[in-house]
């Protein structure tokens, strides 16, 4: 009886009315997608938190640090972030493969700990971003001060809601 049943089954999906197709032409590719850029703010607690900005056009390093310069938007302020670089100018970029060097210019303050970080991973994200080669072997960033210190940070440091240790920074060498 089972094999009855089996082959009554069989039949009615096999002859199921649905004629085989080909490849159909569905029409141009999906257009319209936006790009993304993280950029690093500080949480009301200390914490480094990662916001996305769409973006019509990929965005290499350079206009990822110039929106982070531009700091937190109206929603972002709501939310409780804010930025360690409100008087910090724009640093001469290098970028090489996967090091990026951030150079800050003559008179510059000292920059917190939290604001090299900003810095860092906001440049990591973006050079990722930029260059998919870098995906497997992460981005190295430095940023070097006018007085000569070096704080040194890779994409593997930045992770959600924490700031990566300033204990890292390192004294010229």
């Amino acid at each position: 009886m089972r094999w009855g049943v089996f082959l009554a089954t069989a039949l009615l999906l096999s002859g199921c009315g649905i004629p085989p197709t080909g490849i159909v032409q569905a029409g141009d590719p999906a257009s319209g997608l936006r790009s993304g850029v993280l950029l690093y703010f500080i949480a009301d607690d200390g914490h480094l938190v990662p916001v996305s900005r769409e973006i019509a056009e990929p965005v290499d390093v350079r206009q990822a640090i110039g929106l982070l310069f531009a700091g937190p938007d109206d929603r972002d302020r709501m939310l409780g972030l804010t930025t360690a670089l409100t008087r910090t100018p724009t640093p001469a970029i290098n970028t090489q493969d996967a090091l990026v060097t951030l150079r800050l210019p003559a008179g510059t303050d000292p920059l917190p700990p939290l604001a090299a970080w900003q810095l860092i991973c906001t440049t990591a994200e973006a050079r990722l971003t930029d260059d998919r080669n870098t995906v497997t072997t992460g981005v190295t960033v430095v940023v070097i001060e006018p007085g000569g210190q070096r704080t040194r940070g890779s994409s593997h440091g930045c992770s959600v809601l924490a700031a990566p240790s300033a204990a890292t920074s390192q004294a010229p060498g």
